[in-house]
């Protein structure tokens, strides 16, 4: 704690003050790093007086000098060294000494204090039970018979990292704790919820440094020939063992279906070129495709878990450091005093969110909706001066207020899921998810749902309706008498949607940030080369560690990785195909070719556009897996009424444009196209027939739709419960992480009579137990009365 914290920055005299006054653990270089702190100064006003100033540079001072002495206290090492150029931060790169490690893994894995452990090494296999094994966690380890089992294996970075993340966040704790009521060994940091906990509000953030090895390694190995079609499962593991569970079971999630995509990717191909599209074979074949995709990805993250040792996780998670109990009750199981909030509390808030979320969805709606009717009138019949700009007025508002719109539902989301008081992060996230993923799904599908079931059976009514209610320059919309529904427009946003969007996607995803970075990096380097001209007298970083620290304050400055948006992006790929490929059957083609890039390009943003993710513990990857389930059943309702509308009708191919026609007494006209030799059949779109007049023409079409598209979905219900209980028995039942589950419930039972004395033959059993002598007795009595 000798070393001041050197500054090369041009700063105020308070700001170098706090600063040089701040103080490393260490002189020399900085050792080997578990996390970094990001401790800010940004609080500090220009305005403020200076005498203001000099007190707040004291008490900035006092909070650091606190920290440190809370890190040592919880047998952490830190050290500070300054932050990036113009950030006003410090970093403070700590690291869990050995002993303090090899607690928090032996509380985990034996739920016992470390030093009773060192201070009793011939313990009885009764006292050695792992935490996560005493609560039902299966993994393909053995059950512990001594101590030493599981000292001997390797900790890996994934696993240390996130006992590290978990002694400096879990609530703050002294050091005598309980092993079976605290979430850690021994004392912790209490530096939650980021950023600006309570007690230390400097605090911003908490990153792991990357491994650079390890990500050139994997993205070596991810791009070379021996992977271009295959991902070997190992791969996988060692994700697992340097990112953690959850970023490894994202990427056995992206090559699970980049191999399932192969099956429609062959088939849509196929009717893409016999040009068979709103084919009803198809739409039954890709409703089959996807619930045997869901179906099969449910057992195979169970067998993810248990080879990982994360099934049945969620018995040990601990309480998010947000939770705030109503009272402190002990569990009825482990005897534990814990806080305790009513579950019904938490499902009343939760039921209370949902008019906020209808709200919402209801102005969202009406935005796209309005959005869209400005499109369709601007693009299709508006002929005044500027078209080529007015053209663009639909695509500059939907960029302006949509995603302005949804963040802020995303932000309002996050409060409400907060105010829900879920005590564990998996349920919060959970909750959180299924909110967002809710008006995003009208975001990235309302303009498809519109055109197929609003603009196509309704656009020859409702658009001269629109246009009936612009009270000046009628003459600047050329409807006169002739109004031509665009035939082509449906497949034209399903091509847009499933190809261009996923070509920007992948440019708004990789190249702008690439292109991001460079330019800061140009303004960091000239901001720099200013600083040292002004500030020549002020030290600059050890040589033996400025290459580590260059680098490490340009990852303070990266993003966080959300694997939030990566699931969102493939649930909406996987709703584009799902529900709308029927339209254009080679879609599933475009999305396996992007899905063989999205698997390198997600690693190579993870490891050079983001900071290293803090590892977490995940069996399944939770809400996802309902959302994808959700998309299916919708696929078959879309699918079946699709097919039912727009598959060619030979015998009603001039119905259609009569019966337009006579909505508004105009010559209406449907083109019929066909671009490439693929059929766009909106001219023969199958109508109900013997109606009385021809608004309840278009009515009974829908309906007629509707019953075809729920007798469908109740016959996909049927076929959904086949597929889960035959996957059950073919994939699951029997297989080696079945076996394992159930042999570890045995095991237990095993060694516990084994530690009774109790595994002897039966007869052997009645002789210890007395039973048998006084059997004996009873049948020599019932001898002498039968004499």
């Amino acid at each position: 704690m000798a070393a001041a914290i050197r500054s090369p920055l041009p700063e105020s005299t308070e700001m170098t003050q706090i600063k040089s006054s701040l103080k490393t653990s260490s002189q020399g270089p900085t050792p080997a790093v578990d996390l970094i702190i990001k401790f800010t100064l940004n609080n500090l006003s220009t305005t403020t007086p200076a005498d203001s100033k000099s007190q707040t540079a004291v008490s900035v001072e006092k909070e650091y000098d606190s920290l440190l002495g809370v890190l040592k206290d919880a047998g952490l090492e830190a050290t500070g060294r300054p932050g990036a150029q113009g950030s006003n931060e410090v970093l403070i790169f700590v690291r869990a000494t050995e002993l303090r490690i090899q607690s928090e893994i032996h509380r985990e894995r034996y739920n016992m204090p470390f030093n009773v452990i060192c201070a009793r090494p011939k313990l009885t296999k009764k006292t050695d039970r792992m935490s996560d094994w005493l609560n039902g966690v299966a993994s393909t380890r053995p059950s512990p018979r001594t101590p030493r089992d599981f000292s001997n294996e390797p900790i890996h970075p994934s696993e240390r990292l996130r006992l590290v993340h978990s002694i400096l966040t879990s609530p703050r704790t002294g050091s005598n704790v309980s092993i079976t009521s605290s979430a850690s060994a021994g004392s912790t940091a209490g530096l939650s919820p980021l950023p600006s906990p309570k007690a230390f509000p400097h605090v911003v953030g908490i990153f792991p440094p990357h491994d650079l090895a390890f990500n050139k390694n994997w993205l070596d190995k991810w791009s070379s020939k021996n992977h271009i079609m295959s991902i070997p499962p190992e791969e996988l593991t060692l994700l697992k063992d340097h990112l953690g569970e959850t970023v490894a079971l994202y990427f056995a999630f992206l090559r699970y279906y980049f191999f399932a995509l192969a099956f429609p990717t062959v088939v849509g191909a196929l009717f893409y070129l016999l040009g068979w599209p709103y084919s009803g074979l198809y739409g039954t074949f890709i409703v089959t495709w996807s619930t045997l995709f869901v179906e099969s990805w449910r057992i195979k993250e169970r067998q993810y878990a248990v080879e990982w040792g994360t099934y049945g996780v969620h018995k040990v998670e601990v309480l998010r450091s947000e939770f705030q109990g109503d009272q402190m009750v002990v569990d009825k199981v482990t005897g534990v005093e814990k806080d305790f909030f009513p579950w019904w509390k938490t499902l009343g808030r939760q039921l209370a969110t949902i008019p906020v979320l209808v709200v919402f969805a209801g102005v969202l709606a009406t935005l796209i909706s309005g959005i869209y009717a400005i499109e369709v009138v601007v693009g299709e019949v508006y002929s005044g001066p500027g078209k080529r700009f007015m053209t663009l007025v639909p695509t500059v508002l939907f960029a302006g207020l949509v995603p302005q719109f949804t963040a802020l539902w995303n932000s309002t989301a996050n409060k409400l899921t907060v105010w829900e008081n879920h005590p564990h992060q998996t349920e919060h996230e959970n909750s959180r998810t299924l909110k967002v993923f809710a008006l995003n799904f009208f975001v990235a599908f309302g303009s498809l749902l519109l055109t197929s079931y609003i603009y196509i059976p309704f656009g020859g009514f409702l658009v001269p309706y629109i246009l009936s209610h612009i009270p000046h320059h009628r003459e600047k919309f050329s409807v006169g008498k002739s109004y031509a529904i665009d035939a082509s427009k449906l497949h034209t946003q399903i091509v847009a949607y499933t190809l261009t969007n996923q070509i920007t996607g992948a440019f708004l995803e990789i190249g702008l940030p690439f292109l991001t970075s460079l330019l800061f990096k140009k303004v960091a380097e000239v901001r720099q080369n200013h600083s040292e001209e002004k500030n020549r007298d002020v030290p600059v970083d050890d040589e033996d560690e400025k290459a580590f620290l260059e680098r490490v304050r340009t990852e303070s400055a990266l993003p966080r990785y959300a694997v939030f948006a990566d699931y969102s992006e493939m649930a909406m790929q996987f709703g584009y195909l799902t529900l709308f490929s029927v339209i254009w059957p080679v879609a599933p083609v475009w999305s396996f070719v992007n899905n063989f890039f999205e698997l390198r390009s997600d690693a190579f943003k993870l490891t050079n556009q983001s900071q290293r993710p803090i590892p977490t513990r995940e069996a399944s990857i939770g809400p996802w897996l309902e959302v994808l389930g959700f998309i299916t059943w919708i696929g078959t309702l879309t699918n079946a009424s699709l097919v039912y509308l727009y598959r060619p009708h030979i015998t009603h191919s001039s119905k259609t444009t009569s019966l337009l026609s006579s909505l508004t007494g105009v010559n209406l006209t449907l083109t019929h196209n066909n671009n490439n030799g693929t059929l766009i059949a909106l001219s023969n779109m199958h109508v109900a027939q013997n109606s009385p007049s021809p608004i309840s023409t278009i009515q009974a079409t829908l309906f007629s739709a509707l019953l075809v598209a729920l007798a469908t979905e109740h016959a996909y219900l049927i076929f959904r419960v086949c597929i889960r209980f035959i996957l059950e028995r073919v994939s699951w039942r029997d297989s080696e992480a079945d076996v394992k589950v159930r042999g570890a419930v045995h095991e237990v039972r095993k060694v516990y009579l084994d530690e009774m004395g109790l595994r002897e033959g039966p007869v052997r059993m009645a002789e210890r137990s007395g039973k048998a002598e006084e059997a004996r007795r009873v049948d020599e009595g019932e001898e002498r009365e039968k004499e």
